[in-house]
């Protein structure tokens, strides 16, 4: 009988503490509680102080400076040409192949592979997004790297311009056969 009495007030206790802890987090006092014991004073300004008034002028002034500058500046930005001394990097993993050199027999049959299985690059007008994966399939290839994290990266980079996660992967499949069987 003492064992059952005893275990009946356990429970009755930490009820009673679950409930004492749920009224304590529900307790709303420390929010309107002052942050510091500094009072906070609030102080008017004249408008007739003569050093208010130079500054309203003088910010006034230099308003109207920008708004005249901003009027003569140009709306649109200058044109610029593409700087031809910049290379690529020997160790970048990318397409070597620049923009508007020819392309391999190599390269050229790994592009009519993909367009032949419908696979395209959103935006990749000059197939240097295309090029750019094959090439990483084939570097990935010769440093042995594991088939499911070359698909995870090739997914990865398609996934965007699918419907869904199944066409993402089988358009990585359709890019790495297609690189595997024409650039590696």
């Amino acid at each position: 009988m003492s064992v059952k009495f005893f275990r009946l007030a356990a429970i009755t206790g930490a009820a009673l503490v679950a409930v004492g802890a749920l009224a304590a987090c529900n307790d709303s006092t420390t929010t309107s509680a002052p942050i510091g014991t500094d009072a906070v004073t609030t102080t008017s300004v004249d408008a007739s102080d003569s050093s208010l008034a130079s500054k309203s002028v003088a910010d006034s002034e230099d308003s109207k400076e920008a708004e005249e500058g901003a009027a003569r500046a140009s709306s649109s930005a200058p044109e610029t040409e593409p700087n031809t001394s910049t290379k690529v990097p020997k160790n970048f993993p990318g397409v070597t192949t620049p923009s508007g050199s020819k392309l391999t027999d190599s390269e050229k049959a790994y592009l009519a592979d993909l367009k032949r299985q419908k696979v395209e690059f959103m935006g990749d007008t000059d197939n240097n997004v295309a090029l750019t994966m094959g090439q990483y399939v084939c570097s990935q290839r010769e440093q042995k790297t594991d088939s499911t994290m070359i698909k995870a990266f090739v997914t990865a980079a398609i996934g965007p311009m699918t419907d869904n996660e199944a066409q993402a992967k089988d358009r990585a499949d359709k890019v790495i056969r297609a690189a595997d069987r024409n650039l590696c």
